[in-house]
């Protein structure tokens, strides 16, 4: 053994993660390191073994997932970490990310090496501040809807009462009117522009991606929505797939692009009016559909809603502003998702947003027979 391998060797059995060689010919591991006994649990020296038992861990929603990546690997085309999760009874599962190598020698044998990270503590704070910032987004949108419907109508009130006032007038009462009509004008100003700045601010930090079930992770931002339909003026409804449907998603991103389609649907849908969210499963995507029965958009406007600063901009049926960015910025981050977004809307009868994102496997695709073998 040269003293280069010999290093590299040494340097692997030091790694606290776990490094492997995988003879594809002869379905079996020619090296494991120490850090498989405190990684996964296993005996050094029995994981050939023990590696039929080690798959039947793999979360049921993960195996169509690493039946494709696994004949990517033994065909040499695997470059991306892929990360999936191990169950154990009793037990929270535990998220791995595998760093994946392939070498085909002179002889033609392939080898499969790789890193396996134990990232379940990284992947728990990301879940976990994902839940934070969707809550919170939804939340602040909720917020921002009631209390600027409160001051549009305290604006309103103030300037039906300064033409109504005969003349001629208190000097001070006219005056606290100005400032009551103003103060309201500029609170309404200042709760969107809080609004879009957080959303401008979540869309220009960089994209991280996560594999996830999309249901699961949007329930969160459309069960705030629901809770909070009363103080809306609207009534609002989503339907989630009964089954899991998974995607390679920014969480955070995403959500404030869902969060921004209802929120149009809200201000040009007036009081009692319904919204309504849907996702449903595609042959081989995720659709989200964003339905009301609100003033709907002009034919003519149509083609130009996803532009930047776009002529098709109006206010809100109770006053809003907008900034002519939103619906440009949700079309940059859906594309950003390998995805696509429309509308379809007739004048009066309302609006449909739809938004298509790629699942992140190709479903009922067989489990390639080299992974077969390996579990035998």
């Amino acid at each position: 053994m040269s003293d280069f391998a010999a290093f590299f060797i040494d340097q692997a059995e030091a790694s606290s993660h776990v490094q492997f060689v995988y003879d594809l010919v002869a379905c079996r591991f020619v090296f494991v390191n120490a850090a498989y006994q405190q990684v996964l649990r296993g005996t050094l020296g029995q994981e050939n073994k023990e590696l039929p038992a080690l798959l039947q861990r793999l979360h049921p929603d993960d195996l169509a997932y690493v039946a494709l990546y696994w004949e990517k690997w033994t065909q040499g085309q695997m470059t991306d970490e892929v990360e999936v999760r191990l169950q154990s009874p009793g037990q929270p599962h535990q998220w791995f990310c595998l760093t994946p190598y392939y070498q085909r020698d002179a002889r033609g044998r392939v080898l499969l090496g790789g890193t396996l990270r134990d990232v379940s503590v990284m992947k728990r704070y990301q879940e976990n501040a994902d839940l934070f910032n969707s809550r919170k987004n939804a939340t602040l949108e909720i917020l921002s809807h009631d209390l600027s419907g409160a001051f549009i109508m305290v604006q309103q009130i103030a300037e039906y009462l300064g033409e109504e006032m005969p003349v001629p007038v208190n000097g001070q009462v006219a005056q606290m009117l100005r400032l009551l009509e103003t103060t309201s004008h500029d609170s309404v100003k200042m709760i969107r522009e809080l609004i879009n700045l957080e959303f401008l601010t979540s869309a220009n930090s960089d994209l991280k991606v996560n594999r996830v079930d999309v249901g699961a992770v949007l329930r969160v931002p459309l069960d705030q929505l629901q809770t909070g339909q009363r103080l809306l003026g609207h009534h609002f409804q989503y339907s989630l797939p009964a089954e899991p449907i998974y995607a390679n998603l920014d969480v955070n991103k995403f959500t404030q692009v869902l969060i921004n389609l209802v929120s149009n649907a809200l201000k040009f849908t007036p009081d009692e009016g319904h919204v309504a969210v849907h996702v449903e499963p595609g042959p081989d995507c995720v659709r989200i559909h964003v339905v009301d029965d609100g003033i709907g958009i002009a034919p003519a406007m149509q083609p130009y809603l996803f532009e930047r600063f776009t002529k098709a901009r109006r206010p809100g049926l109770r006053g809003e502003t907008t900034t002519g960015l939103g619906l440009a910025l949700c079309k940059t981050i859906v594309e950003w998702h390998h995805g696509s977004i429309s509308v379809e809307s007739t004048p009066d009868k309302g609006t449909t947003f739809t938004v298509e994102i790629p699942r992140s496997e190709a479903l009922g695709r067989h489990v390639p027979v080299g992974l077969v073998e390996t579990k035998k």
